[in-house]
């Protein structure tokens, strides 16, 4: 039977056709060291959409992988009770005590019957033989938390993945970084993962870790290795796409695998190779530039972002002035927010912008008049500032004063802002 599309191009999820090692960072290896080290914390740190997970889930395997997610977690206890969730431990359990013996006369009905210390009990039996008794009271038992947690995983092979650690609380972290410390030294294996700007919470959060936690710096991915990406999963569905093409989504995915995945992904959909074709020779799809921009247009509808534009776009309040307006080629007009968005999503796509190169792209955005730099860097200031105050769990822009740097970290927003033609609305 053919593969599907979207069993090939899985973007979110393992990719068992396309997985690509990449053997010069030697991150495989390298995790797998980290896990058999006993009593140390794995903190696994990369740029968003890096494939942290991914990594994880094929060194350790999906059967051996308890993967929760840091997002909603408001306690330390409750990292545990995820964990016996996904082992399908029940809440509680309750048990009756027994008794049994022999018995020397016929008896039967109920009753403690010749059976001292049983007053409510139940009793069964017929002629001479085994005599069992339950005790009326049940002892009920509920979860241990990371007792039980010991005792069920410990020295296993299981390994216990707390994804998007960052995003918990200041001092729920705190309070979750001790308790993996006890964890890990009683023989669980715990690796968590977490944005690059935020790779050092888990130190942080409880300073004895140092020495305990072993770290793992994943990068953005180069060319080459996005490139096999494509082709590994062209070959599996007995296809071709052309270089050219290839070359673009590797820019447009700017060093994020995942977006590789959906841009051939919807490729595929676009082109409607819905599954592999059976044929001697593969199928070759030709992409010429109106089909490549639908790709390009039908894949940013998975990448929505519009709340946060929406927040960079419109600046601060402002008290009375009217901002100066600047005019676009295409006939728009907008403030100094708008044409810095739009010399953002300019070619070539970066997720990396020093002032001078942001200065020529702002001009070039603008037809005749541009923002001086004073205002293009007071700008990036603002929108790292509201950025911040409004999505306190994104780092959805940055801008850096001293080195006088704007930065994306998030290619999916620098895929949303370069294709989803909000930039283009009124």
């Amino acid at each position: 039977m053919a593969l599907k599309a979207q069993e090939v191009f899985v973007p979110g999820a393992f990719p068992q056709y396309t997985y690509v090692e990449r053997n010069e960072d030697r991150f495989e290896s390298s995790l797998r060291d980290a896990l058999d080290t006993p009593g140390q914390v794995v903190s696994l740190t990369g740029p968003s959409k890096s494939g942290k997970t991914v990594l994880v889930e094929k060194v350790v395997g999906r059967d051996l992988l308890i993967p929760i997610s840091g997002t909603s977690i408001r306690s330390p206890q409750e990292v545990w009770e995820r964990v016996l969730d996904w082992m399908d431990v029940p809440n509680s359990t309750s048990r009756k005590s027994s008794m049994g013996g022999a018995a020397g006369a016929e008896v039967g009905g109920k009753g403690g019957v010749g059976i001292p210390f049983i007053a409510q009990g139940e009793l069964n039996a017929s002629g001479h033989g085994e005599v069992t008794a339950e005790l009326g009271q049940e002892a009920i038992r509920g979860r241990r938390g990371l007792v039980q947690i010991v005792d069920e995983i410990g020295d296993s092979d299981f390994v216990i993945l707390i994804d998007d650690f960052h995003y918990m609380d200041r001092e729920v972290q705190v309070e979750v970084a001790k308790s993996l410390k006890e964890a890990v030294r009683l023989g669980v294996k715990i690796a968590t993962a977490a944005v690059s700007y935020r790779g050092d919470d888990v130190v942080r959060a409880n300073p004895e870790l140092r020495g305990r936690v072993r770290a793992i710096d994943l990068r953005y991915w180069k060319p080459d290795e996005l490139k096999q990406i494509a082709t590994n999963g062209m070959n599996a569905l007995n296809a071709e796409l052309s270089l050219n093409v290839i070359k673009d989504f590797i820019e447009e995915s700017a060093g994020s695998p995942q977006l590789m995945q959906l841009l051939c992904l919807q490729a595929c959909f676009v082109l409607n190779l819905r599954e592999g074709s059976e044929g001697l020779f593969p199928r070759v799809l030709n992409v010429d530039d109106q089909t490549l921009k639908t790709i390009l247009e039908q894949t940013s509808a998975s990448t929505d972002f519009r709340s946060l534009v929406d927040v960079l776009d419109a600046g601060p309040r402002t008290r009375g002035t009217e901002r100066k307006t600047y005019k676009f080629p295409d006939g728009k007009d907008g403030d100094v927010y708008r044409v810095v968005l739009r010399a953002v999503a300019d070619n070539p796509p970066r997720l990396s912008y020093p002032y001078e190169d942001l200065l020529s792209r702002t001009a070039k955005v603008c037809v005749g008049e541009s923002p001086v730099g004073s205002s293009v860097t007071g700008t990036c200031l603002h929108m790292s500032k509201l950025a911040r105050e409004k999505f306190p769990n994104e780092r959805a822009v940055d801008w850096d004063e001293q080195k006088q740097v704007f930065d994306i970290p998030d290619p999916y927003l620098l895929f949303y802002l370069r294709w989803s033609n909000r930039l283009h609305e009124d």
